[in-house]
């Protein structure tokens, strides 16, 4: 993929900046691909760092390389930042669990996010952690097959007690109360946390956690179907008939030729199933991606790139639904700064096989090893709901599998994927058996991640909060006068959870 302009984070990410240095395809991935459910700014969207705040510091902590190896004495830098300025002596510690991609000041800086002004109402120290294998927390410098294997859950929810008991010394904290928070793939690492060591963390807040593991994870596009449908039903009917139109188009030489003029393709749209696949999740995704955050109080989410807004792209053309399907597309194009669509597959999986530590390939690599190896996670089309009324039957399952061999090692079978998804889910005990308490567990109804998450109480002491009409660990940003009056009311559930919790 080439772009014409430099893209800059500003007020989210839409500007361009003057022409830069033209990158060639195998440079980086487009910030309109959505890959296994994770874009280019990771699951949750980082709030920018305050500068006039300016209150966190940058440290790192010495963690193992390898918890579970008594003989293997590495250690290597974990990065964390830490925030003092609202602690009061005895007061409660929250941290922050990072996800799938590099971590900044921007959650601890700030005293507008739920829970720092929840951290400013009482006491609470504040730290961010950044999890092992993304930004610059690097166990072995490298990405390599074998080095991956140290990248798991497991091993970060050991990262996160070690470190917990390291600061309990360090800052002399005293009958300390550790309240973990998380959002997306951390929030569930947050809800586990608590379930897997209950005697180092006092409580916690799992933000749309998917603590179900599922290889064909077709529950996600029906969540953005339902989403789009219930906005508006011609907006959803628009692009069910435009992808069917895309489908009979992708048969003939003579329509993948039209797809590859009105899609802006970089590359002629051949026969190839992987090459067609590849363009369908692009196109696909471009519906995910906004359904996931519409409205979410950070950046661009708030008030463009939502789902009134896409529906209003998708319905305008007023001639042909497929050409509401090429709006939305060139909308994002737009927008992004990018004049042509990504359909190089090889391309694809050569970025992903050569990524390095520390870098936006290397975060893509790390995130796509876990689904591999703990997750799944692939948003196929295979659902009834998807097949019959939104983008026919386009992306199967095996295409998401298959990469796992491609990108990493032809070990990576299916029936190792397969069972390394099973083991997950008997570890962790899934959503409908977790056992954590003291956990609050917020979930978004046009999220498609609720599906996966804990939605039902399963003991009664942990807390799920049903957040209707509302997106991707919407609670965990500021509040803003737009917000819908369920996401309002779960704000103060998950309040009112974490206050009694600091006094009891």
């Amino acid at each position: 993929m080439k772009t014409l302009c430099a893209l800059v984070l500003v007020a989210g990410f839409l500007f361009c900046s003057d022409a830069s240095p033209v990158k060639s395809q195998k440079d980086f991935i487009s910030k309109m691909k959505v890959i296994r459910g994770r874009p280019w700014h990771g699951l949750v969207p980082k709030p920018d760092a305050d500068p006039k705040a300016a209150k966190a510091t940058t440290r790192y902590f010495d963690a193992k390389v390898d918890n579970f190896d008594s003989s293997n004495t590495k250690t290597y830098k974990q990065r964390f930042w830490y925030n003092d300025q609202w602690y009061k002596p005895g007061g409660p510690q929250f941290l922050m669990i990072g996800g799938e991609s590099a971590e900044s000041s921007g959650w601890v800086d700030s005293a507008n996010y739920e829970w720092t002004t929840l951290a400013k109402e009482v006491g609470a120290f504040v730290f961010l952690l950044e999890h092992r294998f993304y930004g610059a927390s690097q166990p072995t410098g490298d990405l390599t097959f074998n080095s991956l294997k140290l990248l798991t859950s497991e091993q970060a929810l050991a990262d996160v007690k070690n470190f917990i008991l390291a600061m309990n010394v360090q800052h002399n904290f005293t009958n300390p109360r550790w309240i973990t928070y998380g959002g997306s793939y951390s929030g569930a690492l947050s809800a586990w946390a608590r379930q897997v060591y209950p005697e180092t963390i006092y409580a916690a807040v799992g933000s749309s956690g998917p603590v179900q593991a599922v290889v064909d994870f077709t529950g996600y596009l029906d969540v953005v179907y339902n989403a789009l449908n219930n906005y508006d039903p011609k907006c959803a009917a628009s692009a069910h008939t435009g992808f069917l139109k895309i489908n009979d188009l992708i048969k003939t030489d003579a329509g993948r030729q039209t797809l590859t003029q009105s899609f802006s393709l970089c590359n002629a749209l051949t026969s190839d199933s992987n090459t067609i696949n590849y363009f369908y999740e692009s196109i696909i995704g471009n519906y995910m991606g906004i359904v996931q955050y519409s409205q979410d109080n950070v950046g661009s989410y708030a008030d463009l790139l939502t789902i009134p807004q896409l529906c209003k792209q998708q319905t305008q053309a007023n001639k042909d639904d497929i050409d509401g399907v090429v709006n939305v597309n060139n909308w994002l194009m737009n927008l992004y700064g990018e004049f042509c669509l990504d359909v190089d597959y090889q391309g694809y999986l050569d970025y992903l096989k050569t990524g390095t530590a520390g870098t936006d390939a290397g975060d893509y690599r790390s995130w796509i090893w876990q689904t591999c190896n703990e997750f799944g996670f692939y948003q196929s089309t295979d659902s009834t709901l998807v097949t019959g009324n939104f983008t026919g039957a386009d992306i199967p399952v095996d295409y998401y599998v298959q990469q796992c061999a491609e990108i990493y090692d032809p070990s990576l079978t299916s029936a190792v994927v397969y069972a390394n998804i099973d083991k997950t889910n008997k570890y962790y005990l899934g959503q409908n058996k977790y056992n954590g308490t003291r956990v609050s567990l917020p979930n978004g109804t046009n999220d498609p991640w609720h599906v996966l998450g804990v939605l039902k109480a399963t003991n009664n002491k942990n807390y799920p909060v049903i957040i209707d009409g509302t997106s991707h660990c919407a609670d965990m940003y500021s509040p803003s006068v737009n917000d819908k009056p369920s996401l309002t009311a779960a704000r103060a559930s998950v309040r009112s959870h974490v206050i009694s919790w600091v006094h009891e």
